[in-house]
This record gives structure tokens, sequence and C-alpha cells, in this order.
């Protein structure tokens, strides 16, 4: 595989991430280079895996546009810091966890942090821990079956619940697994367009909430559906 700063269209894309007003930190420029965002593809779109839009994926899903996910990583929302645990509802293909894993988990740190990555539909959970294993994440990310509306008790409390599919109401189960200044974002409101909500849990177990604006995600699936 080449180096990964060297694929076609990487260097452009982090170029053309100004005009959605995102604070790219080097944190976040660096975990972007160094994920093969090929590799969480379908082979037949590989050659548009550098494009800035949803691809689609198995089981009629898609992978998130590459400013989408900036966005979740920036410091205006999750700000993943190195040792934190994340769970991530809605694995897909993989590429989101892997690009949590970058912040959280850098190769080299003293204290790596975790993802772990739930996903409901049985083929994508395949293909999400392929893709994993292939681009070399399966020692920080974690990818479980299972409804990630009820979230993941086991390894609770997280300092970061990402929700990357939309539902019309917060999971009750993911309150509750956000450890104490912990955050969780998740895209709430109807089909095809919802409000993109982050959530702050304050020391007395209330949440404060901030608006990041209009996004289109696919419907959250599962017991909170």
């Amino acid at each position: 595989m080449a180096n990964n700063e060297d694929i076609p269209g990487k260097i452009e894309v982090l170029s053309r991430l100004r005009y959605h007003k995102i604070g790219l930190t080097e944190r976040m420029k660096q975990a972007f280079l160094n994920v093969p965002r090929e590799e969480f593809v379908l082979e037949k779109h590989k050659d548009r895996a550098y494009d800035d839009t949803p691809l689609p994926i198995l089981s009629n899903q898609t992978i998130s546009a590459i400013h989408m996910v900036m966005i979740y990583i920036s410091p205006s929302c999750t700000d993943p810091q190195v040792g934190d645990k994340i769970l991530e509802v809605g694995a897909g293909s993989g590429y989101h966890a892997a690009m949590f894993a970058e912040m959280v988990a850098p190769k080299g740190c003293d204290n790596p942090g975790h993802v772990y990555a739930i996903e409901i539909v049985p083929e994508l959970v395949k293909f999400a821990k392929e893709n994993i294993e292939k681009a070399g994440y399966s020692d920080r990310v974690s990818i479980i079956g299972g409804d990630g509306g009820v979230g993941h008790l086991e390894h609770a409390p997280y300092d970061i619940v990402s929700v990357a599919a939309a539902g019309k109401r917060i999971p009750p189960p993911l309150l509750d697994q956000v450890a104490i200044g912990g955050k969780i974002v998740l895209p709430l409101g109807r089909s095809f367009y919802q409000e993109l909500i982050l959530m702050t849990k304050e020391k007395d177990g209330s949440f404060s909430e901030k608006n990041l604006g209009g996004v289109a995600f696919v419907p959250l699936t599962g017991k909170y559906g």
C-alpha cells in the first residue's frame, strides 16, 4: 500500500475543509492522513474514496462524508483526547471508529484509549471488522454486533458517545453511559434532515446542550429507532 499521505486527493480534501468552517487541528489533520479511507469503502468505489461525499457501503447504508467525520472529531464537537474511551453507535464500515482511534490512541502514546463500535447489521459487523483489521486498528477498536441504542454496559461509562444514525429521541441508556464531564453527539429529527446535537454531562448528572446545525443521516434502528 502507498504511503497514506501520497494517496491522490488527501491534501486537496484538507484544503477544502475550510469551506465547512471546521477548525482543523494538527491532530485532526494527522489522523486523516493516517487512516486509509480507501480500505473502508467498497472495491467499486475505491477511486472515489477521497470524494467528500457519502458513499454507499453494504445493506443500503453509507460511509459518511469526510467533512462530517471531521466535524465529529473537532474541538467544537467531541474533542477526543488521548486516553479517552469511546462508544460509537453505528460502526458502518469502521472508518469513523478508525478516525476516533487515531485521536484517542495514536501509535506510541503512553495512555491509549479505546473505541467500542456497535453495529446492528450483521453484514456490516463483518465488513467493519475486516476493514479495521486490514487497516491496522484492531488493537484500538472493538467492533461489536448488537443494538447500539442500548449501549454497551460492559465498558461504561464513556468519555464520548458518538451516534452516527438519526432518531427522534435520545436513547436513555446512552445518556446513562456517558461519564461525568463526558459528551454525547447525535443527529435528532426526521428522515433526510436532522439537527446535530452535542450534550455534555455536568457534575450533577444533568446535560448542557448545543445545536451544531443541520445534517442528514440514515435512521437509527433497533429498540429506540
